[in-house]
């Protein structure tokens, strides 16, 4: 039997959701949540990443709710994904574990470590699944990044760079000023993305040193043992509407991968035998989306993408803007 799932939030990321949740064999979009009158007012144009393909005709279909105590007391949902500003992220939140259900949260977790700890806690009390939605780590290119960091087929990972920018969102809730000042720039927004991909492959960093910033480009590096690799992450938001990129840079000792955003279908590899383009295939949201409906349906945490490493991604961009006070 699917299980039902909500989606709380339909701006670009909770369109995302929602069309994923549609198309996904575990799970039934059984309502949204939001608080606005048309919710369906220019949704294929919000979001950085162009059209967004969404099925309309079978989203208008699925019934509307202004609040999650109405849509649990009608629909009995299983789950939801929080797809809100990050203000709203820690309150949302609660209420949704107390409600006895579990919860996919779009990143980041939440404003301060203290909140995060809190819903961590309290999501074991009631024995509910917390997974925060770092889609990178379920993305085909980055994924292949990882593996040959953990299996070592190109020899040590020496040096990683890893880079994200776009223009600043113009769309959605980025348009209200003082939601816009919640919601923690690039770092939180964006560059989070990359800090924690970092995270997945080597854990907390051991120090962390700013390069550059100049309004919201950031250039700083995490700092590991001096017997694992180099990591640097630049990027941020630039003029608005300026092209979204994603990209990185890794150097082993008996290779390189490269791979950029621009390009999405391949990854460039350089070795001593010559070079070779992989084919990227798959989407990153709709893996992440199925990883979650698996650990819902088995019970299980999310090993892949545990909430208290999300935790540590807003830690380190805390202390990312600490080294930076005037911003």
């Amino acid at each position: 039997m699917k299980k039902k799932m909500v989606v709380i939030g339909f701006g670009f990321m909770g369109a995302v959701h929602a069309k994923n949740i549609l198309e996904n064999e575990r799970l039934e979009l059984c309502a949204i949540i939001d608080n606005r009158d048309s919710i369906f007012e220019e949704i294929e144009k919000t979001g950085n990443h162009g059209e967004l393909g969404l099925p309309i005709d079978r989203l208008k279909k699925v019934p509307v709710y202004k609040t999650l105590e109405e849509c649990v007391s009608k629909e009995q949902p299983d789950a939801v994904s929080i797809c809100v500003p990050l203000f709203l992220h820690y309150e949302l939140t609660r209420k949704a574990l107390e409600f006895g259900l579990d919860v996919l949260l779009e990143k980041p977790f939440c404003p301060t470590p203290e909140q995060c700890d809190e819903l961590i806690a309290l999501a074991k009390v009631k024995g509910r699944i917390l997974m925060v939605a770092h889609c990178v780590r379920f993305s085909p290119a980055w994924q292949f990044l990882s593996e040959c960091i953990r299996d070592k087929r190109y020899g040590e990972l020496k040096l990683l760079n890893a880079s994200r920018m776009s223009g600043e969102p113009a769309w959605g809730a980025w348009q209200d000023e003082k939601i816009k000042k919640t919601c923690g720039g690039s770092l939180f927004d964006l560059l989070i993305h990359d800090i924690d991909f970092v995270i997945s492959c080597f854990g907390k960093p051991e120090g962390i040193e700013l390069n550059l910033n100049v309004d919201e480009y950031w250039e700083f590096e995490l700092k590991y043992h001096e017997q694992l690799a180099k990591v640097s992450i630049k990027g941020g938001f630039l003029h608005r509407h300026t092209t979204f990129t994603s990209e990185y840079v890794a150097t082993f000792d008996k290779g390189s991968v490269r791979y950029s955003s621009l390009q999405p279908e391949f990854i460039y590899t350089g070795t001593d035998a010559g070079s070779e383009i992989i084919e990227v295939k798959g989407d990153g949201y709709a893996n992440e989306l199925d990883y979650f409906a698996g650990c819902i349906e088995a019970h299980k945490p999310p090993i892949k993408c545990l909430p208290e490493e999300a935790r540590t991604a807003i830690d380190i961009c805390r202390k990312i803007k600490v080294l930076c006070p005037e911003t």
